[in-house]
């Protein structure tokens, strides 16, 4: 069951684009923003995890490269 739906911010909070499938694993969404970064030249971001039932930002996870 899909309990998370995550996006990919820049410093400045804005939406990079990256698109992470909505699930229950955030390591799996970890991994994929990471690689996301190393193809578009990203070297800091924040991934927002944002519950699915609720909408709301559950956590920020800084992710560097």
């Amino acid at each position: 069951m899909k309990r998370y739906w995550f996006a990919l911010m820049d410093e400045n909070y804005e939406d990079l684009g990256a698109l992470i499938p909505d699930g229950s694993n955030k390591q799996t969404a970890v991994n994929r923003a990471k690689r996301w970064m190393q193809d578009n030249g990203i070297k800091t971001a924040q991934l927002q995890v944002n519950s699915m039932i609720t909408n709301n930002l559950l956590e920020f996870i800084d992710i560097e490269i």
